[in-house]
């Protein structure tokens, strides 16, 4: 061997060893490609009608696609899965949204996801629940916003699943789309089993197949603004394919496959309205990568007027601190700001970035190391997520630039993460006394997100999961 094909081999050796070292896990045994075949299945719905749409003011709110298992091996590549269709909206009589009316959706969230409340995913064999993400329209405008772009929003991802950088230019694609008979859509889903980077076993010795369902949101939280809550705007799903990249293959060349590792989302709801909060349960979960949250207006949920996907700024926040059982962890510190600096009598707008805060956000959603991340919208001045002088209620009407505000935590990007499962999680957070007064007028909906580390063992049996 010679002198560059050993440096070669060591260097592979080494950053082998330290993915183990880390805990991180290796990639899953790709297929012998000799002794396979890819195909890309398009799959309908199994509960279609004859009129192909779907939307809860239609009365039919769930959407189920089944794929079936196999006797010889057979593996899905959750990260090219993709469900098509179109998507058209107007005004309850049946009447065209107005071009210049405020009519909007919510940007990062886009017009697909925007439709949506929860994904399931369950085993067709078995009848058994693998991930179910619920909240789901409040968990992608984080993903997207946080680990995404402007250079992916207006390129890739507004093909994919209509995401705009701002609402302005949403709404003149939802108006001018849905006079043309709507806007196709071929997006991917937000799943923690999909993207989990590695094939899945739809075989009858592995997962049995897959079923998806997909529950749509009311009319109410979809299309917003002034004009759309007085037209009672409504959306309808048509179209609908599911494509499923399927690799075949024979038994002597399909990786054994007794184990599938995958990062789960799961989300719990709460409030606050005091200037001095403290919000604390215990997840019950047992491998906790990391934990993000997102705020809106609490008397905004439910009402056409406001956009309920928004990524709402708290307004004046002063101090932030983690706990488990009452101790600080993992940080030591609490995460202070001095955002009340120079603000004159206006009190709750940011006027300085919220460094220390944004960056754990940061890699609390991209469940790795701040200096590992490329591309994200948080940007100190900048239109569609800047955190310079953005009240409680930016953009809630769609009308103004809006904010990407979240806060997170990381615990473990790469080990088997922290033990909620008996622990008492909590955050406590300082803000202004004039944004978080007690009041029902300020108080806010707190969406928590706990990126679990779950895994499914396979045996003739069956399968388990272990949360």
């Amino acid at each position: 061997m010679s002198s560059r094909e050993e440096k070669l081999a060591n260097i592979k050796a080494y950053r082998a060893a330290s993915k183990e070292v880390r805990g991180a896990p290796m990639k899953a045994a790709r297929p012998n490609m000799m002794n396979c075949r890819k195909k890309y299945v398009q799959l309908s719905p199994v509960n279609a009608v004859s009129s192909g749409q779907y939307s809860s003011r239609g009365g039919l709110p769930l959407i189920k696609f089944d794929i079936s298992s196999s006797k010889t091996p057979m593996f899905l590549n959750g990260d090219e899965l993709r469900i098509n269709g179109r998507i058209t909206s107007e005004t309850a009589a049946g009447a065209a949204l107005g071009n210049t009316d405020k009519n909007f959706v919510d940007s990062f969230c886009g017009r697909f996801a925007n439709v949506i409340h929860t994904v399931t995913i369950s085993s067709k064999r078995l009848n058994q629940v693998i991930e179910r993400v619920e909240n789901y329209w409040r968990i992608v405008p984080s993903v997207v916003s946080a680990i995404h772009g402007n250079e992916d929003i207006n390129t890739v991802l507004a093909h994919e699943g209509d995401h705009f950088e701002t609402n302005f230019l949403g709404r003149h694609s939802l108006v001018a789309q849905s006079a043309n008979k709507g806007k196709s859509f071929s997006s991917r889903l937000y799943a923690g089993v999909l993207n989990s980077g590695q094939m899945m076993d739809l075989s009858d010795n592995g997962l049995g197949g897959l079923v998806i369902e997909i529950l749509l949101k009311p009319d109410v939280n979809v299309v917003f603004g002034e004009d759309a809550a007085t037209g009672n705007a409504t959306f309808n799903v048509s179209d609908l394919l599911l494509s499923c990249p399927l690799y075949h293959m024979e038994a002597s060349a399909a990786p054994p496959q007794q184990t599938f590792a995958f990062n789960s989302l799961s989300t719990v709801f709460q409030t606050v309205n005091s200037s001095v909060s403290v919000v604390a349960l215990t997840p019950g979960l047992r491998q906790v990568s990391s934990i993000f949250v997102n705020f809106m207006n609490s008397n905004e949920i439910g009402n056409q007027n406001f956009n309920s996907a928004r990524l709402g700024n708290l307004g004046e926040v002063r101090g932030l601190r983690f706990s488990l059982n009452g101790v600080l962890q993992p940080l030591s510190y609490r995460l202070l700001t001095d955002e009340e600096a120079n603000n004159g009598t206006t009190t709750h707008h940011t006027y300085a970035a919220r460094t220390l805060i944004d960056r754990n956000y940061i890699e609390a959603v991209s469940v790795n190391r701040f200096s590992e991340t490329n591309r994200c919208v948080l940007a100190y001045n900048n239109w569609n997520a800047g955190v310079v002088d953005r009240s409680q209620t930016q953009n809630n009407g769609g009308l103004d630039q809006g904010t990407a505000a979240g806060f997170g935590i990381l615990y473990d990007s790469f080990g088997t993460g922290e033990d909620l499962s008996e622990t008492v999680f909590s955050f406590e957070l300082e803000a202004s006394g004039a944004d978080l007064d007690g009041s029902a007028a300020k108080a806010q909906g707190t969406y928590m997100v706990f990126l679990n580390k779950n895994e499914i063992i396979m045996s003739a049996n069956g399968i388990q999961v272990v949360r």
